[in-house]
């Protein structure tokens, strides 16, 4: 967690100097003669109404917005199912987002807590034995410089910590570069590719099971352990689409795809497709599906390749 703090710091600084304030002497150079006459001219301006902007790319804003500008949303949602088994799930995600001028910064942060458990057999059936207890934090962090009115450059950094996967930390640094495929007043469609560099932490309790395997003769599967850090380069692919079906309802997807540079069997993706439904100014109704793969021949915990979430809920965005 303290390196995803360094990180974040790191990109904060980047970004605030790329966009530091001129010195007291250049701002009197390139003041004007009158600065009454300045006054005036920024009274009569109206203020103009940037739409998304943090969907944007600053260079298709004519001129590009001088201003600083920041965005601000969160989306809660939270299922209960209760019967012969009881399951709670709750995700929360939030994001900021900073700009001037050409400049941007993103930070994003995920959480998610399932509970599932279901009754003993009798005569014990009033109380429950937990089948899932899970916690996952993740954090992404990225800092962009607009190239084109359609090409970016990007720095950025993923941080995952999933106590049901067993992994203690996994961090993903990765450069690169995007590009908007197609534009139009509904429907926008953005790609990015990157190099990457990741290290893979496994939790106390990964390496304790691969341990009671060893003594029972049952690790011949197991192609992959380190007790260490795993270190690997990989390729990152995004594509993300927003298209506007109605007045206040939008539709998102997005993919993301990792790839092992030196082991093509060692790969993920991650899809998400999410409605997004205007209930009043600033406040939205939130439907997600989500679907995971992680191809990589993991067989100590034995978690499945294939994780699928639906949820339904609240977003806030200001």
């Amino acid at each position: 967690m303290k390196r995803v703090v360094k990180c974040v710091f790191c990109l904060w600084v980047t970004f605030l100097l790329t966009n530091a304030p001129l010195t007291a002497s250049a701002q009197q150079e390139s003041a004007p003669a009158s600065g009454a006459e300045n006054a005036a001219a920024e009274a009569g301006k109206e203020k103009k109404d940037l739409g998304e902007w943090w969907l944007r790319n600053p260079l298709t804003y004519d001129p590009v917005p001088e201003e600083f500008l920041y965005h601000i949303e969160a989306t809660y949602d939270w299922s209960r199912q209760t019967g012969n088994f009881t399951n709670d799930k709750h995700d929360l995600s939030a994001l900021v987002s900073l700009r001037k001028k050409i400049f941007s910064y993103n930070l994003r942060y995920s959480f998610d807590k399932r509970n599932a458990s279901k009754p003993y057999s009798p005569p014990y059936q009033d109380d429950n034995k937990d089948l899932r207890k899970s916690t996952k934090h993740e954090i992404h962090n990225d800092f962009r410089m607009a190239l084109t009115n359609r090409m970016i450059a990007a720095l950025g950094m993923f941080w995952l910590k999933d106590d049901y996967i067993k992994i203690q930390n996994r961090y993903t640094y990765y450069g690169g570069l995007g590009y908007t495929v197609f534009r139009h007043p509904r429907l926008k469609i953005d790609v990015f590719g990157a190099l990457g560099y990741e290290e893979l932490d496994h939790t106390d309790e990964y390496h304790e099971n691969f341990l009671k395997m060893q003594d029972w003769g049952e690790t011949s599967d197991v192609k992959y352990y380190d007790r260490g850090t795993v270190v690997s380069s990989l390729i990152y692919l995004h594509e993300q689409a927003r298209a506007y079906l109605l007045p206040g309802v939008a539709l998102n997807q997005g993919i993301d795809y990792y790839r092992d540079i030196d082991d093509s069997d060692i790969y993920r993706w991650k899809l998400n497709v999410g409605l997004d439904i205007m209930i009043m100014e600033h406040i939205f109704a939130s439907l997600t599906y989500e679907e995971k793969y992680d191809n990589s021949p993991e067989s100590v915990m034995g978690i499945r390749k294939r994780d699928t979430s639906i949820g339904a809920g609240v977003k806030i965005s200001f």
